[in-house]
């Protein structure tokens, strides 16, 4: 009997403990339904996951992600993390990075914020800002930020998707250059003076007169 009543009591123990994972589970499947952080359909983002919200189990929550798996999370973990709603949101915000190369004429590098914003507000977006920002390795930098009027974010993809090619397409057309990682070596004759990585004459020929 005394073994019985010691079996029980570790069974019972080992019971409790496993339901005590159920049971907070459920409690979190019980916030969710009266705060309403989130409902069936909306989109939301943790971590470094972005899905829209399928169904809301005792359990678990499944989301179908913007790539298109299905994510299965634990209402207690999903509850535990910092959760952004997109939905409720009247705008998305974009930031795009943009440099050009240093040999960009000042006069021509002034212009590109009022560029930015035309091409914008030419497609349907709402201009926030741009400007210079630094000087990089091997490029003038400005940043660009717009918000599209949506909570959806494929109407988000696209609008991003059609304002970055129209910026391509116009810095091509007024001959402004993205800057790419370049390094130019210079050398030095035996007299010590710098010679160009192209001297003149061409290279062909400098080696025929070596």
């Amino acid at each position: 009997v005394t073994g019985l009543i010691a079996g029980l009591g570790v069974g019972g123990i080992a019971i409790g403990l496993a339901a005590q994972g159920i049971f907070s589970d459920l409690f979190a499947a019980l916030s969710i339904i009266f705060d309403k952080p989130f409902r069936r359909g909306e989109t939301i983002t943790y971590d470094d996951t972005i899905g829209t919200v399928e169904k809301i189990g005792l359990k678990s929550t499944r989301l179908r992600a913007v790539t298109g798996e299905e994510i299965i999370i634990s209402n207690t973990n999903l509850l535990d993390k910092e959760i952004i709603n997109f939905t409720r949101l009247a705008r998305r915000r974009t930031r795009f990075s943009i440099g050009v190369i240093y040999q960009t004429q000042p006069d021509d590098a002034r212009r590109i914020p009022a560029i930015l914003k035309k091409i914008v507000e030419d497609n349907d977006a709402v201009f926030i800002r741009s400007g210079f920002v630094g000087f990089g390795d091997s490029s003038i930098n400005f940043e660009l930020d717009f918000d599209i009027m949506s909570s959806e974010y494929e109407v988000v993809y696209e609008g991003r998707h059609k304002i970055g090619l129209a910026i391509l397409q116009t810095f091509n057309e007024e001959g402004l250059e993205f800057a790419y990682p370049t390094q130019t070596t210079f050398t030095a004759a035996p007299n010590g003076e710098m010679v160009l990585p192209y001297p003149e004459g061409g290279f062909g020929a400098r080696i025929s007169k070596d």
